[in-house]
């Protein structure tokens, strides 16, 4: 049932809008433009909608339809609801709101009308309340916002879940700019029938979805919850909200869903090998590094720098979260002094001068990666020396050990856009040296 979710054959878009403005408009142009699939466009008024013939209900499509957007006022959506029930149609994203989130007694009688209807017909159900979905392999783009607005990321092997629209697409926009390639997205929103344990266990099953991440704000399920995340067997990141009395208000006014006990969220996460983003940016930045596929095997982080402060500060946040710091031996240094001025330094951090080139950093990289001697490897680079250009990142592609890049500034910036997006860059020692952590906390 959930695969059509995602691999539709065809789509059928009720409240598809003649006005560019509207959520309809939108989320039919998308699909229109990306996705591989038949696309039917539903509106009462049947005058052609960029160039597509309307049809005034999903009844009158005689072509069988995988999946609907739902798009319409709340008030219509029982009524489209069954049409898509009667249809034969299983799978449907509601968009709309106006449901149980209001708080109000008729937005919650609403919504369960719809999951009446949706039992009765055997539908299952996105929403109500959402963004839409994504699936970057066929072009299915169901969210209601323009590329020219919020970018789109690549194909990817990274899949997220969000109760929260606004992280959703958000995590969209912001892991393109990080060139993290997507696999697939949804907004679950209020969760009347689909919700994170579903879309955990979905993804724990998809050969395209190597990376799991979501934003919860409480779980519906509790007993499913544990189940799927205790048969999980790939990285899971959860950012949790609603984890103070004052988040749990917020959580409670715009998804009507209870927050819970933060405490035994906590327990849960650390029993099942979840990985915890405290942040948003947490979220992002253990995202890049899982993204890539590389575990540690163990805790040894080497640290090499031509920027003696960051080496001192990456030190100091390696040793407080944790990883182990160790001295080169004497046959390694011996090793490293063969490419390195009398004035460098070879213990850890392996501080290479700022006078270093791309050939310097070659030759050391390549010394410490081969080493048994450490674990985790962590390029501090100040792009801004003249001896220093994109070529350095051809040498880093060669680094077999997981590795994190620390580089900010104008410069930096310039060069990210030239080089291989698939190098985790980071712009403080602090976040690079917390994602190097996390591939030490994986499952074996």
């Amino acid at each position: 049932m959930m695969e059509k979710f995602f691999y539709p054959k065809s789509v059928a878009v009720i409240g598809a809008s003649h006005e560019e403005r509207k959520i309809g408009h939108v989320v039919f142009k998308n699909l229109l433009e990306k996705f591989k699939g038949k696309v039917y466009p539903i509106n009462p008024k049947t005058e052609p909608i960029l160039g597509q013939k309307v049809y005034p209900s999903v009844l009158d499509v005689e072509e069988e339809i995988d999946l609907a957007i739902i798009t319409v006022n709340a008030l219509i959506v029982p009524k489209v609801l069954e049409e898509c029930g009667k249809k034969g149609i299983k799978n449907v994203v509601i968009i709309s709101s106006g449901f149980s989130e209001t708080g109000s007694l008729e937005g919650k009688k609403a919504e369960e009308k719809i999951k009446e209807i949706a039992k009765t017909y055997g539908i299952r159900i996105i929403g109500p309340n959402t963004i839409g979905i994504f699936n970057s392999e066929n072009g299915l783009d169901a969210t209601f916002f323009l590329e020219k607005d919020v970018r789109k990321p690549s194909k990817g092997n990274v899949s997220l879940f969000s109760q929260s629209g606004t992280v959703g697409i958000l995590s969209l926009d912001i892991l393109t700019k990080e060139a993290i390639g997507i696999a697939k997205l949804v907004s679950y929103g209020n969760a009347a029938d689909i919700n994170e344990s579903d879309l955990i266990e979905y993804f724990s099953q998809d050969e395209k979805t190597k990376v799991i991440a979501g934003f919860i704000e409480s779980v519906r399920n509790g007993k499913k919850f544990l189940e799927v995340l205790k048969k999980n067997k790939k990285p899971i990141v959860l950012l949790k909200g609603g984890k103070t009395s004052f988040g749990a208000r917020a959580t409670s006014s715009h998804t009507s869903s209870l927050a819970g006990d933060y405490k035994v969220y906590s327990n849960i996460f650390k029993q099942f090998n979840v990985i915890e983003a405290e942040t948003w940016d947490d979220l992002i930045d253990y995202l890049k590094i899982l993204s890539i596929g590389k575990k540690a095997n163990g805790k040894r982080l080497a640290i090499i720098t031509n920027a003696g402060g960051f080496g001192v500060l990456a030190s100091d946040f390696a040793y407080k979260i944790g990883l182990e710091l160790p001295e080169p031996s004497e046959k390694l240094k011996e090793e490293l002094k063969k490419y390195l001025p009398f004035y460098a330094s070879v213990r850890n951090p392996i501080d290479i001068t700022a006078d270093a080139d791309v050939e310097r950093y070659k030759n050391v990289l390549k010394v410490v990666d081969e080493s048994k001697e450490f674990d985790l490897l962590l390029v501090i680079i100040l792009i801004q020396t003249p001896m220093l250009d994109e070529k350095l990142f051809e040498v880093l592609n060669e680094i077999k050990k997981p590795f994190a890049v620390c580089m900010n500034g104008s410069k930096a910036d310039e060069i990210r856009k030239k080089i291989d997006k698939s190098i985790p860059i980071y712009d403080s020692p602090e976040r690079a040296v917390k994602a190097l952590k996390i591939l030490t906390e994986l499952k074996s």
